[in-house]
């Protein structure tokens, strides 16, 4: 979509502009497959190819993810202080973040804000609570998959026990059978 609306019709792929996408996370979103946190305070990425990283799409794209709970580890002192002031809430001896501190908080005062902050903390809540059930649905038919394979259980029995939907554990069964 950057690209679509940077370029005009008939413009070519090597007209295209700068494009900055940057997240500020409160917690690391990055995690190995112990599930442990990388713990860096930025996480730079540009389009490569991923049979060979010399590669380059070449799309002038950079997205850069801060993660404020690594505040510690950011070199930069202003970013630091920005991170720090993202994960605690507290703003730090520099301009910006009291500034930003005094913004946020003249927001907060406005009533309208206020609702739609509400809403959208309601929202977030939905959101979260939703990823969790199926977190819980993926872990139980993965329970019942292994009541099938290993303790010869019907699926049917196997999903009843494991409160899995049963649609669930047959379409597994069968990837699973490929």
């Amino acid at each position: 979509m950057i690209d679509m609306d940077s370029l005009m019709k008939g413009q070519d792929y090597s007209e295209l502009k700068d494009s900055y996408i940057l997240f500020i996370c409160k917690r690391d979103p990055f995690k190995d497959e112990r599930e442990k946190h990388y713990g860096l305070s930025c996480y730079t990425f540009k389009n490569t190819c991923s049979e060979n990283p010399a590669v380059n799409l070449n799309d002038k794209s950079l997205k850069v993810i801060y993660n404020a709970s690594a505040y510690n580890e950011e070199k930069d002192e202003k970013v630091k202080a920005f991170l720090h002031f993202i994960h605690t809430n507290e703003p730090g001896k520099d301009d910006f973040t009291n500034r930003l501190s005094a913004l946020v908080e003249q927001i907060k005062d406005n009533e309208k804000f206020r609702r739609d902050y509400a809403a959208m903390n309601l929202h977030d809540r939905d959101i979260t609570r939703a990823a969790k059930q199926e977190g819980a649905n993926e872990k139980a038919v993965e329970n019942a998959i292994t009541l099938v394979q290993k303790y010869n259980v019907s699926p049917e029995s196997a999903a009843k026990d494991m409160n899995a939907p049963l649609d669930k554990v047959l379409e597994s069964l069968s990837k699973s059978r490929l």
